[in-house]
């Protein structure tokens, strides 16, 4: 499991946040993602730990005995009714699962021989929870299936389909109501799963702090808390700011998807011209008449702002502490928004701010992608680049740099056409972005970037044909963000693994 997953399942089954929690490493990403499955492996340090959260976690126990399940007295706990029920309560929550006979035996005779040890009931107890936490039931999200099947798929078990829709919607452990219907068998049936994947979907305190993980992690913005900017160019920039941005887009993304009257289609995501603003933020989208830390909803320029590539927090976050990391805006764009990944530059190659003015703009400073050697991979994605030109290093709107005219035209070649030249041809941002939200190569990405993060498996291992009937629905259906949730989670990949 990932860190954030593993997190809330600790504050939604036991009602705590072990301090250890803080020392856990930050995942490996995959194409922005932090819950890839080829990338989620237990290392030395990694396991080291989970050996102290394990420790913590029976220490919990100890101290608060019934939300582990041991309804008598933990300090002279021994075999028995009691014993088994501590046991099968805290592997369920844990396993998210229910333990079977041989499983709490096996368990109840690490407690006793722990207890005969001399560590007593308190150390048997601190032993099981520990054990418990550290099985691979516990920290990983299981896909074994029922039965050990050699045709062409393995049914995934109710509990395993359980919880992939849990920490798909939820980034947590299934609740009461869902693991019931797991108990029941009855989550293979595509009715009854899909209505489960709206009941969460429509729990917007569980379901929007889980979407919101995924829009940081798909515009790659999970670190702009600790975003640093030089504080003699940008005396504004505190993290109070930083702090402010990351509200910001969560609600500028709940807007979208949980405000009442939401459309919750992915063009607002990309055409709305309005934000979140506080008497901190406001200043830099150029408003006025803001008082106070509260988010309230304002109206933008039009001409110079539409949706969330234009946001603070996304040019704030793609964006450099002095400058505005031209290259690095435009490769996102072109690899997160358009699906389509440039090579890495061979070595060696110069870089072009030692041939620049000190007064030149971006689009001078980088003459240099001109020649022939680099702009057969530049001219895919420096033209994106020189329209956010338009947006300073802090997100703040400008028609000069340097005291020089931005010239923010250009045109963008597309892979649905063969990134045959010119593609679409814009005079300034907003009209690249109005002609992307319309593009099917941008609202098939999104639909398979969400494909991928939704199953945990990078976009090269998903099934040609899933994508492509997905990518068919989401369009069908107007681009709408709740049905892509639905489709993903109707697709026979979803309760059923390839062999």
């Amino acid at each position: 499991m990932t860190k954030s997953q593993l997190a809330n399942t600790l504050r939604d089954e036991f009602g705590i946040e072990p301090a250890a929690l803080s020392n856990l490493p930050s995942e490996a990403r995959l194409d922005g993602f932090a819950n890839q499955a080829s990338q989620l492996r237990i290392a030395p340090l990694l396991a080291e730990v989970y050996f102290a959260l394990g420790e913590e976690l029976g220490a919990h126990a100890l101290q608060n005995p019934d939300k582990f399940g041991i309804a008598c007295d933990a300090a002279t706990l021994a075999p028995g009714s009691c014993l088994e029920g501590f046991i099968a309560t805290t592997g369920r929550k844990l396993w998210r699962r229910p333990l079977s006979a041989t499983e709490v035996a096996d368990f109840s005779a690490l407690f006793a021989k722990t207890a005969a040890q001399g560590a007593g009931p308190a150390g048997g107890v601190t032993s099981v929870v520990q054990a418990l936490f550290m099985s691979p039931s516990s920290l990983h999200r299981t896909e074994l299936g029922t039965v050990k099947d050699t045709g062409a798929v393995t049914p995934l078990a109710d509990h395993e389909i359980a919880s992939a829709l849990s920490y798909m919607l939820w980034d947590s452990a299934p609740d009461a109501e869902l693991a019931a219907l797991a108990d029941q068998g009855k989550l293979r049936d595509r009715t009854v799963l899909l209505d489960q994947a709206k009941r969460l979907f429509e729990a917007r305190d569980k379901a929007s702090p889980a979407m919101s993980h995924f829009f940081e992690q798909w515009l790659e913005l999970e670190n702009l808390p600790n975003a640093v900017k030089d504080a003699d160019l940008f005396p504004m920039a505190t993290p109070e700011l930083n702090a402010d941005l990351k509200e910001e887009l969560r609600l500028f993304t709940d807007s979208v998807l949980f405000d009442a009257g939401a459309d919750r289609r992915f063009d607002s995501l990309f055409t709305s011209t309005y934000a979140f603003v506080n008497e901190r933020t406001a200043p830099l989208y150029g408003l006025s008449g803001v008082t106070g830390d509260a988010m309230v909803r304002r109206e933008l320029n039009p001409a110079e702002r539409r949706g969330i590539l234009t946001s603070l927090p996304f040019l704030w976050g793609h964006a450099h502490a002095q400058d505005t990391a031209l290259v690095g805006r435009g490769a996102y764009v072109r690899a997160e928004i358009l699906c389509h990944r440039v090579p890495l530059p061979p070595g060696g190659v110069p870089n072009p701010g030692k041939f620049a003015e000190p007064n030149a703009t971006g689009r001078q400073r980088l003459g240099i992608h001109a020649s022939p050697a680099c702009a057969v991979c530049h001219k895919l994605f420096d033209g994106i680049g020189f329209a956010l030109e338009s947006y300073d290093p802090i997100g703040r709107f400008r028609t000069t740099e340097h005291g020089q005219e931005i010239d923010a035209s250009g045109s963008l070649p597309l892979p649905s056409e063969g990134n045959k030249e010119p593609g679409i041809v814009f005079s300034n941002f907003v009209e690249l972005v109005d002609e992307l939200a319309q593009k099917p190569d941008v609202y098939g990405c999104f639909a398979q970037q969400f494909a991928a993060y939704a199953s945990g498996y990078d976009l090269p291992e998903l099934d040609a044909c899933e994508k492509e009937r997905v990518v068919d629905d989401f369009a069908r259906s107007q681009n709408a963000i709740d049905q892509l949730v639905l489709s993903v989670i109707a697709s026979p990949s979803f309760i059923d693994r390839k062999n």
